[in-house]
């Protein structure tokens, strides 16, 4: 039998109020780290299982718990809530939710003060000040991976003052901008006895105004809309009588319970228009704050299966197409029959093969232009386009625009060599990208990671220019050779950074050009090594370039750039 919710509730509740006395009990510091994880994982849990009662904390402040503590649920039901509106995957999820528990672990007394207009002493505000690099401290005790955690910490003050400055100052991390953004809201939203609080969505829309910030906008747009015009455990009156509302089902029917009766619950559903009052209040009914959400008459959720039944439909379509074998149009009008959004980007993505640039009129017409040797490489590049355009992740569009970036470069090294098959070539660049946003989301950011102390035996990954430090060189190899397993450009991709460089051979050389070059692009005050320099020189040779030169002023034709 499943746990009751009520008990979910009051357990996370327990782990949330625990996490914040960690810092005043040094010993307990090296558990912070797997405390914050594990709270982190039931918070998504039991958000994607049970939203209504999740976002309901949000409007019942649990007189039970101060200020603080109330104010960091407040700040994690929002990262999950807006993760769950972008459609994160679980690994961001759970980091945004971490940061939420973190930021103020180690400044619960100054959050108290602050709530009750309390003078702070010097010591307060210099902790307060410093209050993410105590976090990170006390974080980094027992040595753990957390350095993306200790990263968003260290900008998250900056990103929440730029939010709400009235100039339009850049702000490239979209994740700490997230972050941020959870906090401003969750600080507007929680109820104190000395200042009453915004409502939920009179703090969303005043942020909506304020920001300049795109990224934000669409945000808190998405929020609204996912949670809808009223926010669970929000006070109304219905029929004269005091209630509190506590979701709607699919016919738009609402849920409201009146509490006046100390002994029982009275239940209501009703199709009608609320005046809710989305404040949050101070609330110490046991039945309202976690047993009320233990009924069968508040509806679940309706999970995103579908979209990843989708994705996993692609994955396992690009799987099946070989580009090494010669298909007949009847065998891929019958391969891509249920991917009708796959043929008709493949119509748009043979343009380049016809002089007048036009896309073609259906599938047997794309085949025609590309020719059938050709059209499985295409159909893959297209499939995994769409795949990487329909990834949810805050950095998707720097991602995007690196990964146009390297296909643009590689086409242009091998635009002389008449015995490479481009599309050929650029199917592992794609497979590559697509694996570090399904399987090390959590670390791609718009870093480029690239140690200025050279490795004097491996090249730089292909990861580091999506911020990705650390890799499964294990998983990547097996998911990507069996994603393209006939594609002769894999290996030799994987071979290029995973080998010493003295037993790399010409193809693997040809991957270590193309990075060498994006290097000059996205990280130009990064000087190339000698060996980088010569590993360049000779391959520019070997692909038919007349010179350096010739090459670097092509490439500047291409208008290349970082886009942070």
């Amino acid at each position: 039998m499943d746990e009751p919710i009520s008990k979910q509730l009051l357990r996370l509740m327990h782990n949330t109020n625990q996490i914040l006395k960690v810092y005043n009990d040094k010993e307990q510091w090296q558990h912070l780290y797997p405390l914050v994880v594990h709270t982190a994982q039931q918070y998504r849990e039991l958000y994607k299982q049970h939203p209504y009662a999740m976002q309901a904390r949000m409007s019942l402040y649990m007189s039970q718990y101060n200020f603080a503590t109330n104010l960091v649920i407040n700040q994690c039901v929002l990262s999950a809530a807006i993760c769950s509106s972008q459609h994160y995957d679980e690994e961001l999820t759970e980091l945004y939710i971490s940061i939420a528990l973190l930021e103020h672990c180690c400044v619960v007394t100054q959050l108290n003060k602050i709530s009750q207009q309390t003078m702070l002493t010097v010591g307060d505000k210099k902790a307060w000040r410093f209050r993410h690099q105590l976090a990170a401290k006390v974080l980094l005790t027992a040595k753990p991976p957390a350095q993306t955690m200790v990263h968003i910490l260290a900008k998250l003050n900056k990103y929440k003052h730029a939010l709400l400055s009235t100039s339009d100052i850049m702000l490239y991390d979209n994740a700490i901008t997230l972050c941020a953004l959870c906090n401003i809201v969750a600080m507007n939203i929680t109820y104190t006895v000395k200042k009453n609080p915004l409502s939920f969505y009179k703090a969303l829309g005043e942020l909506y105004v304020k920001t300049a910030n795109p990224f934000a906008q669409k945000l808190i747009k998405d929020l609204i809309a996912n949670i809808g015009p009223h926010l669970p455990g929000s006070r109304i009156i219905y029929s004269d009588q005091a209630m509190v509302y506590l979701g709607s089902d699919k016919a738009n029917k609402h849920i409201l319970i009146n509490a006046t009766n100390e002994q029982k619950l009275a239940w209501y559903k009703v199709k009608t228009t609320l005046k809710d009052q989305p404040l949050q209040w101070q609330c110490s009914d046991k039945r309202i704050l976690f047993l009320a959400w233990n009924t069968e008459h508040i509806p679940s959720p309706s999970h995103t299966a579908a979209v990843q039944s989708n994705e996993h439909d692609l994955i396992d379509l690009v799987s099946h197409i070989k580009v090494a074998h010669e298909y007949s149009f009847k065998g891929l009008d019958k391969l891509l029959t249920p991917f009708n959004e796959v043929k008709a980007k493949l119509c748009q993505a043979v343009k380049p093969y016809n002089k007048e640039h036009q896309a073609a009129k259906d599938l047997r017409h794309s085949l025609s232009m590309v020719g059938y040797d050709n059209a499985p490489a295409i159909i893959q590049r297209v499939i995994f386009e769409q795949l990487v355009d329909s990834s949810a992740h805050p950095h998707k569009h720097l991602v995007r625009n690196k990964l146009h970036c390297f296909i643009d470069i590689l086409a242009l090294l091998v635009s002389k060599n008449p015995n490479h098959q481009f599309e050929h070539l650029a199917l592992p660049i794609y497979g590559y990208v697509h694996y570090l946003l399904t399987h090390c989301s959590a670390q791609v950011s718009p870093k480029v990671c690239i140690s200025r102390t050279p490795n004097k035996t491996y090249s730089a990954t292909l990861a580091t220019f999506f911020g990705v430090e650390v890799i499964n060189n294990d998983h990547l190899n097996s998911t990507l050779t069996h994603l393209l397993l006939d594609n002769p450009w894999t290996v030799p991709l994987l071979e290029a950074e995973q080998q010493p460089k003295k037993q790399l051979n010409e193809k693997n050389k040809l991957w270590i050009s193309l990075k060498v070059v994006a290097q000059t692009i996205f990280k130009p005050s990064l000087q190339l090594t000698p060996w980088q320099q010569q590993t360049l020189n000779e391959q520019l040779k070997v692909q038919g370039f007349d010179s350096n030169n010739d090459f670097f002023e092509q490439l500047q034709g291409l208008s290349l750039y970082n886009s942070i």
